[in-house]
């Protein structure tokens, strides 16, 4: 008799821990590969996914320092973009589809290496340290857009393209030859 009663909270303890109730009274279970959270008079509802080891992380790029920001230089004489290199300047630089910061990143310069090894924002048109590629990339200022510039996107590897970039990341050489 002391068996089967010790057997039977035993259970009860068991069966009352795999299932808690939240303030508003939901019952969550959790099981081995999911989270499913069960609705009073209503069926289950997938509250998130099973986490897996082996798929790739979201990439979450360094913060960038006002004090140290880097911008890039359009040279007016002859309508060049440049993203100088510089270690001791903080800058990520990126160039989107359409005037917009939602549109697709088409190219981005930055300072950081995990910013540009292996590409984490997959810009078709790449990720760099600076705009100094030689003839592979040949980047020419166009106009204004609102609060983007218009730059034309060419080079002996390239199909091109235009693409923008926020004003804040552009600073104007007014130097004339």
């Amino acid at each position: 008799m002391c068996k089967t009663k010790n057997l039977f909270i035993l259970t009860v303890s068991l069966l009352a821990s795999g299932c808690v109730r939240d303030s508003a009274g939901n019952a969550d279970h959790l099981h081995a590969d999911t989270l499913v959270k069960a609705k009073k008079d209503s069926g289950a509802v997938v509250a998130s996914e099973p986490q897996d080891s082996g798929k790739k992380q979201r990439y979450i790029p360094p913060e960038i320092s006002e004090e140290a920001m880097q911008r890039a230089l359009i040279r007016r004489r002859d309508s060049s973009f440049n993203v100088y290199s510089n270690i001791r300047a903080d800058y990520r630089i990126i160039g989107y589809e359409a005037p917009d910061t939602n549109a697709r990143k088409m190219i981005l310069f930055s300072v950081f290496t995990s910013d540009v090894e292996n590409n984490p924002f997959e810009c078709p048109y790449g990720s760099y340290y600076d705009s100094a590629q030689g003839d592979r990339l040949v980047l020419k200022y166009i106009g204004e857009h609102g609060s983007f510039i218009e730059v034309h996107i060419s080079g002996s590897q390239r199909k091109p393209a235009t693409v923008y970039f926020q004003k804040k990341w552009v600073e104007f050489d007014d130097e004339r030859d």
